[in-house]
């Protein structure tokens, strides 16, 4: 009977530690933070000053993410967006139907090596954008993610 239970007990064991590991496994864990990365920008009159981007990737849960992007662009240019993106694959996707310019916005991000990435493949997420902004091909490394703070 001992060794029942202890055989019971192992198995519950193991199942639990499979759990844990399936949902660290998830595309989302690694994909999760706050990315902030400062640097400088300019504009048409010779200035320079700092400006920061900042994403924000913040689970809601196993499958679905609210994103916030605010990018910097020269001449103070800016992309901002912020809403729920689903995971797709190992991808988080952003969809606006009413995009720009008659296209659907479609923003795929996304973990590649040593940087977080995201595109926006038919610049249907344009309209998000100043003139000189885009989402179209861009990356962060993931040296800049920070743990999003604890929840209450």
């Amino acid at each position: 009977m001992r060794k029942a239970l202890v055989a019971a007990g192992l198995v519950i064991a193991l199942a639990g530690g499979a759990t844990l590991y399936a949902a660290s496994a998830s595309p989302m864990v690694g994909l999760a933070g706050h990315y902030a990365r400062t640097w400088q920008s300019g504009d048409v009159g010779g200035g320079r000053f700092a400006v920061t981007d900042e994403i924000t990737i913040e689970p809601i849960d196993a499958n679905r993410a609210k994103v916030t992007f605010a990018l910097n662009f020269f001449n103070g240019h800016t992309c901002d967006l912020e809403g729920e993106a689903v995971l797709k694959g190992n991808r988080l996707v952003y969809t606006d139907p009413d995009g720009w310019d008659g296209k659907v916005c479609r923003l795929e991000i996304w973990r590649q090596g040593k940087d977080l990435r995201w595109t926006d493949r038919d610049n249907g997420c344009h309209s998000y954008c100043g003139a000189r902004g885009t989402f179209t091909d861009m990356k962060m490394a993931l040296k800049y993610r920070q743990p999003l703070p604890a929840r209450p």
